[in-house]
């Protein structure tokens, strides 16, 4: 084993996960294959398939990876709802965690765009994420807006989309983004 090569099976994970995403980000998921996600780990091809056999295993995974990232951005808000702070506050912490890493958005995209043209498996892992995401919100605007009788089901799909387009344009770039007119417009639609 050189030096380059990881002691534990994480960080062999860790490291093809790490070399795929960045392929995938610069390639596209279609034009990323198993050989040049070996060569960028710095790996043989027998020792990418010893821990992934197939690729769809290793997007899965990123895919997973990728998601649980946008998870704890909700459930830090979440956690957030407890305190005095304002919900424009922690709306806009929110969305400043998630839109944080452009790679990372502009990898949720390429996931987000397979999933929804090819990758039924993946369509499948999406759909109970957004499940997720939007129970999980649900149960943050329901704790910071315990005293109105609503359906906050609506704004919780609302902050989704707001969300997803926020990672897109945040990908494309160009001027800055209002973030906090945007979170103040949401949050008074709330009120």
């Amino acid at each position: 084993m050189n030096n380059k090569e990881p002691k534990r099976p994480g960080d062999m994970r860790q490291r093809i996960l790490e070399a795929a995403g960045d392929l995938i980000i610069e390639k596209g998921i279609k034009e990323t294959g198993l050989k040049d996600i070996a060569k960028k780990a710095g790996i043989s091809a027998g020792t990418l398939y010893y821990y992934y056999s197939a690729k769809e295993d290793i997007i899965y995974e990123i895919a997973d990876n990728n998601l649980n990232q946008i998870t704890e951005g909700l459930l830090y808000w979440i956690d957030r709802t407890n305190s005095d702070t304002p919900r424009e506050q922690i709306l806009k912490t929110v969305i400043e965690k998630i839109l944080a890493a452009k790679t990372r958005g502009k990898l949720h995209l390429y996931l987000l765009s397979d999933a929804g043209t090819a990758n039924s498996a993946l369509k499948h892992k999406y759909t109970e994420r957004y499940a997720e995401w939007r129970k999980t919100l649900l149960f943050g605007l329901d704790k910071v807006l315990q005293n109105e009788e609503t359906d906050n089901m609506p704004l919780a799909y609302l902050i989704l989309a707001v969300i997803d387009g926020l990672i897109i344009q945040n990908m494309v770039g160009g001027e800055p983004m209002p973030i906090d007119e945007i979170v103040k417009l949401i949050a008074d639609s709330v009120c």
